[in-house]
């Protein structure tokens, strides 16, 4: 008999630090699974990867200028990395042969121009100065 209360004893001695200590947080569980139908496609996470790298490659280079890093960060700041896909996969399937994923430049390019960057000698960037064309003073077509 004092055998088993000293074999209780020890055991409850033995679980005395086990149950004061704090309990263990175990792994959170997982969020519920998206739907099947919002998993995106392998070649559309690859190339949001690729658009991504291209972008901060940008934003890393002495040869990109900074109102083009300006615009690249706006955009990248108030769009999600997904919608910028959706856009630049839209703007080169518009064009095929211009814009091509193998070349670095070009991805940049047309990522700066659906981030909104407009260089100052484009067609559809603002006149550096003058007035504005008002329907009486605009230019008469043929």
């Amino acid at each position: 008999m004092r055998i088993v209360s000293l074999i209780a004893a020890g055991a409850a001695l033995a679980a005395t630090p086990a149950l004061a200590a704090k309990p263990v947080k175990t792994a959170a569980k997982p969020a519920v699974a998206a739907p099947a139908g919002a998993a995106k496609a392998p070649a559309e996470v690859q190339d949001a990867m690729l658009y991504l790298k291209v972008l901060i490659s940008a934003l890393q280079s002495d040869k990109v200028e900074q109102p083009v890093k300006g615009a690249l960060v706006g955009c990248l700041y108030n769009n999600s990395l997904g919608k910028i896909t959706e856009s630049m996969d839209k703007l080169i399937a518009e064009n095929p042969g211009k814009v091509s994923r193998e070349e670095p430049n070009q991805v940049l390019s047309a990522l700066a121009a659906v981030c909104g960057y407009r260089p100052a000698g484009a067609p559809g960037a603002t006149a550096p100065a003058g007035p504005a064309a008002t329907p009486s003073k605009a230019p008469a077509g043929r």
